[in-house]
């Protein structure tokens, strides 16, 4: 199901109020990051995706926005509720951040359908947040699973690159799984002449 993405002033003001939204509480997220000594945290998928939401709100495009939704819904959710399940706690700013850019981003995609590249665009991301995730952080922090493995898959796969195809081929699925099933019910954009923010 193809939608035609509206133009206008209510439209344009729904993404100025969730893109501020969203960007305030990246803001303070950043700022406790600072206070807690923990920043290099912001290269988690999920900070960066939210940061990719942000823009694509700003700058009324679909692609950038499903990217980061496609990320949220499909690996960073999925990962902070698994965390939260298994160590009993959690922080307010940390249910916000995984919470109000997902909800603003689905509603903006409600208007303009998701486009198809966004998984693409999303493994990408991952992709190169792993290398820049190992460069730039602590192993203490274990960003992005760079500096240790995830041990129920390094227990059946132990080599280097056979755990990095698993877990690589593992992310693309879920992407792709996940675009399948938002993709259906948002539906995809439709391509308006004149246009540029379908995506």
């Amino acid at each position: 199901m193809a939608v035609t993405v509206p133009v206008g002033g209510d439209s344009r003001r729904l993404r100025g109020a969730l893109g501020f939204a969203v960007l305030a509480a990246m803001a303070v997220h950043t700022y406790l990051k600072w206070r807690w000594g923990t920043l290099p945290e912001l290269l988690w998928g999920c900070n960066v995706a939210s940061f990719v939401i942000i823009l694509g709100l700003f700058l009324d495009r679909p692609v950038l926005v499903g990217t980061g939704f496609l990320w949220h819904m499909a690996v960073g959710e999925p990962g902070y509720i698994l965390g939260v399940l298994q160590t009993g706690q959690t922080t307010w700013i940390s249910v916000l951040v995984h919470s109000l850019p997902t909800l603003a981003a689905l509603l903006y995609l409600r208007r303009s359908g998701l486009p198809r590249l966004c998984p693409w665009l999303a493994f990408l991301l991952f992709v190169a947040l792993v290398p820049l995730s190992h460069a730039l952080t602590p192993p203490r922090l274990n960003v992005n699973f760079t500096h240790q493995r995830l041990e129920f898959l390094r227990s059946r796969f132990p080599g280097t690159w056979e755990y990095r195809g698993v877990f690589s081929a593992g992310m693309l699925g879920l992407l792709l799984l996940a675009d399948l099933g938002f993709g259906a019910w948002l539906g995809r954009p439709a391509k308006v002449a004149g246009h540029g923010g379908a995506g």
